[in-house]
């Protein structure tokens, strides 16, 4: 091979490898009308502060948790991943990017808004709520985003053991097959990882025939071996994963199948569950 069939070859070989990092590596933010968030009109019951959201989870406060697990996590090399399902407009997630910049943040969202629909609309909602300045959003990395309806047995796409927090606000009230989401949640958190849920909303736990309280199905289940509890604020539960992470709770209605055309009485959230004994 003479000198300019080699050279060429490397040349080839560099500009595939330069191409190669380039797609594989994600634009931190793309071009966008940067004046766009001063006409936009959020929907009140998605703009909750993350203020509104410690007050609900009292006497702990996320930022405290998300600081206890960073610091252990950094000393371990390890990254700390946090999670927020129904993440509604990200304004939760992005004051929490604030002031945990090295945190990798996720937000799940079941379907896409006129006002949220794509990871740059984080950069929206920051801008909206004076969270972050346009150069700081510049130069940030965006928590990922997914949009997908986990209703009806649905799965989150990742691996087991990848998160180290994982809640919900004003969200688990429209989902049908809460407890089976729950385990979906135990199934992705780390040994030890901890989830908070917020607005359980109304959901039928049965005992021997018996409709229980929430705080009384809760200590059922806790007698289980599962770490969990009810909080001061009516229909707050957290839950840490154990070895034994499968909730003892059968739904009155089983999953179906396929889920394309459910009837919107089936897809009614209000639904029963019986405790397995």
């Amino acid at each position: 091979m003479n000198l300019r069939n080699i050279l060429l070859f490397i040349s080839i070989t560099i500009i595939g490898l330069c191409l190669s990092m380039y797609f594989q590596s994600e634009p931190r933010v793309r071009s966008i009308n940067w004046d766009q968030y001063k006409n936009l009109q959020y929907n009140e019951e998605r703009s909750h502060s993350l203020d509104d959201l410690n007050k609900k989870t009292t006497p702990y406060r996320l930022e405290d948790l998300i600081f206890e697990v960073y610091a252990k996590n950094h000393m371990a090399g390890e990254k700390t991943r946090v999670m927020e399902i129904g993440a509604g407009n990200g304004r939760v997630l992005m004051e929490l990017k604030k002031k945990f910049p090295d945190v990798e943040f996720y937000g799940v969202n079941k379907e896409k808004t006129h006002t949220f629909y794509r990871r740059e609309s984080f950069i929206m909602t920051a801008l909206k709520f004076e969270i972050f300045t346009k150069e700081e959003a510049e130069a940030m990395d965006l928590p990922y985003l997914i949009f997908q309806d986990l209703d009806f047995g649905g799965r989150l796409p990742y691996e087991a053991n990848k998160f180290d927090l994982i809640y919900s606000q004003n969200t688990m009230k429209y989902i049908k097959y809460k407890f089976e989401l729950f385990s979906e949640i135990m199934r992705v958190l780390k040994p030890n990882g901890v989830s908070f849920h917020t607005d359980l909303g109304p959901v039928n736990i049965y005992a021997k025939g018996l409709l229980l309280e929430l705080r009384d199905a809760v200590g059922l289940v806790r007698k289980k071996g599962l770490d969990i509890q009810s909080l001061e604020t009516p229909d707050t539960l957290v839950f840490k994963k154990t070895e034994n992470n499968i909730f003892p709770l059968e739904p009155h209605q089983p999953i179906p199948e396929k889920n394309e055309n459910i009837s919107q009485e089936m897809r009614r959230p209000e639904m029963g569950y019986n405790f397995v004994e």
